[in-house]
């Protein structure tokens, strides 16, 4: 049975459920394999209007050739065509790649929505990964010094073969977060908190170590040297303050039914949290700087060494701790900059809209309260969808809505949206409006099975080689390892059909072992 053929049947019910769908969610994820070719990978999420479930769907992985931004867009708007995905339709896109994120999605986004009204760029919601990219901070110069450094040291003692625990931790993190050392990409140790913590947790070990090889090593020497160095120690410390709290966020988007009223506070709280580290400092940074000892340095009066953990600190002066205040600075101020580009106002108005909608929970307790509720967030949702839902319809048909969610009580904010999209459900009937905008809060993509499939594509995508990640079949068989069912459920009649018919129109020219 041809590989090809079986990935054409899924591809073909992948047209029937984009058909189907009353609107669609694109997710997009760039991957660069282990020769450099660059890859898009795209995903759907399609909503059945039979029963109001929602489907996940790997399209396939397409080579982008070398060269200007514009060739992803221009590749998305192939896929689009090739799979019948009318403009009208789209209305979410995410990126998934911190690449695509840090270049605006390289004009995907500008450009489909001109082609696309109802589109809205949501650069957050299907990570699976870390939310704070590093790519969108390398412009601070030192981070690259820094990550320099901290490269160097699990290179060089990613092997060592002594006893200490502190050194097994370096290797461990090594496993825990499955880093290759050997891949030709960039690893971003400023986003990896348990590197981080281990180079913190090893410091005065790894300092000791390091100066004992310094005379017959010019590597140790160096890196001894840069370990010792304040703005080291303390740059290590607002990492451990900053990045718990962006992996915190990332986890709520593990959680397949997702409580979207939470986004809008806790994107605001995180963004408050960093603003308070620039003027008093995280609880790492503030330990550190208190616990340092200072002794007055012979015959220069008015300047102190720094000792921590036993270890003289150099680069200590006033001019480097003012330095190493702006640098505090510049990297809170660029994180926050970079948290508040991936939930712009705009999408987290959108999507708290939704939630004060759909979502029972978040309807006030009593019958009494709920005359006013809801009435500003329907308003900009239907300004946003003015073209796919009658405006003075929906408002006449809201108060009545709010009565039966608020008798929906036991329900989650999902569990609501696939009533109303269920084609045959008394709801769907009633409220047609709230129907539609129901379906398209069911196509944001969003949960743990997009996750798992994200990061399966992307597993699959990095192990390819030469002629392979060139090839079609690659991506024949990633869609047969994300997408495809059970053997028991396979309809390998439709599949031999489909292989026969490719062979005859001379689709398939060798012979299939």
């Amino acid at each position: 049975m041809g590989q090809a053929a079986i990935a054409k049947v899924l591809h073909n019910e992948d047209r029937h459920r984009i058909k189907a769908s009353p609107f669609i969610g694109l997710v997009v994820d760039e991957t660069v394999d282990v020769l450099e070719h660059r890859s898009l990978a795209v995903f759907t999420t399609t909503v059945s209007p039979c029963n109001g479930q929602t489907s996940t769907t790997f399209l396939g992985s397409f080579e982008l050739p070398a060269g200007e931004a514009s060739t992803v867009a221009g590749k998305v708007g192939e896929v689009m065509r090739s799979f019948g995905i009318p403009s009208m339709k789209l209305t979410w896109l995410s990126a998934d790649s911190a690449s695509l994120v840090a270049e605006r999605l390289s004009g995907v986004g500008t450009a489909l929505s001109s082609l696309c009204p109802l589109l809205t760029e949501v650069h957050c919601l299907s990570h699976g990964t870390s939310l704070l990219l590093a790519e969108s901070i390398s412009t601070i110069e030192y981070l690259q010094k820094y990550e320099t450094t901290v490269d160097a040291v699990y290179r060089l003692y990613s092997s060592f073969q002594g006893e200490g625990e502190s050194l097994q931790e370096l290797r461990r993190v090594l496993d825990l977060c499955e880093i290759d050392l050997g891949s030709p990409k960039a690893i971003h140790w400023t986003s990896i908190f348990p590197a981080v913590e281990a180079i913190d947790s090893s410091w005065p070990t790894l300092v000791l170590l390091l100066e004992s090889q310094a005379e017959c090593s010019p590597v140790a020497r160096g890196l001894c040297e840069e370990l010792k160095k304040f703005q080291f120690v303390a740059f290590t410390k607002i990492l451990l303050d900053v990045l718990p709290i962006f992996q915190k966020l990332s986890r709520f988007f593990q959680i397949e039914d997702f409580d979207l009223s939470i986004l809008k506070p806790i994107v605001s709280a995180t963004a408050t949290t960093l603003q308070a580290q620039q003027s008093t400092s995280g609880q790492n940074l503030q330990e550190f700087l208190r616990e340092m000892n200072k002794h007055p340095q012979d015959g220069r009066e008015g300047e102190s060494r720094l000792y921590y953990k036993g270890v003289e600190l150099a680069n200590c002066s006033q001019v480097h701790l003012k330095h190493f205040e702006h640098l505090k600075d510049s990297y809170l101020e660029k994180v926050r900059g970079n948290l508040l580009d991936r939930f712009p106002s705009s999408v987290l108005e959108a999507i708290s809209s939704f939630s004060a909608i759909f979502n029972p929970k978040c309807y006030p307790q009593s019958l009494e309260d709920i005359g006013s509720y809801g009435v500003s967030e329907l308003n900009f949702l239907l300004r946003v969808y003015s073209r796919v839902v009658v405006s003075e319809r929906a408002l006449s048909d809201f108060p009545l809505f709010k009565r039966i969610v608020f008798s929906l009580s036991q329900l989650s904010f999902k569990d609501l949206c696939v009533k109303l999209v269920y084609s045959s459900s008394e709801m769907h009937e009633l409220f047609p409006d709230f129907a539609v905008l129901a379906a398209i809060a069911l196509a944001l993509p969003l949960g743990s099975v997009l996750a798992e499939k994200i990061r399966r594509g992307r597993e699959l995508l990095q192990r390819g080689r030469s002629r392979l990640a060139r090839d079609q079949g690659l991506s024949d068989l990633m869609k047969i390892a994300i997408d495809g069912p059970a053997i028991s459920e396979f309809n390998f009649a439709l599949a031999i059909e489909c292989y026969e018919s490719m062979r005859e129109s001379g689709f398939i020219v060798a012979q299939v072992k």
